[in-house]
């Protein structure tokens, strides 16, 4: 009987343990997707918009989180006219190259946006 009630016990320690094992790599595995996420943003703004907008806090600095929401709203369109006065933006904006890249660019700017708590670093 004593037996059984410590077996017992220690597989139920074991099931916890495994549970709280998947539960604390799923919280990981999510945070670092999310982070290539925003290194991956990072890439496509230092490259396409910071010749303009300036690199590091300048970049998401510019709007808040809410803000940047709105301008990629509706296919970007605010965003694109925005820039309509700028030759050079124009044509990366209303590319094919763009459209691909813009969830990552948003996710980036709102990470790093006037009203979060950390503004990257852009010296790569």
């Amino acid at each position: 009987m004593m037996l059984q009630r410590d077996l017992k016990r220690c597989m139920e320690t074991s099931m916890l343990n495994k549970v709280i094992f998947i539960l604390v790599s799923s919280f990981f595995l999510a945070s670092s997707m999310f982070a290539v996420q925003n290194i991956a943003g990072q890439k496509y703004y230092l490259k396409q918009c910071s010749a303009c907008h300036g690199k590091g806090n300048r970049g998401g600095g510019l709007a808040a989180s809410y803000e940047w929401k709105e301008y990629f709203a509706s296919n970007a369109k605010e965003l694109i006219s925005f820039h309509d006065d700028e030759p050079k933006a124009l044509p990366y904006l209303n590319s094919e190259k763009f459209q691909k890249q813009k969830k990552k660019i948003l996710n980036f700017l709102i990470e790093f946006s006037s009203d979060s708590d950390s503004i990257p670093s852009c010296n790569s």
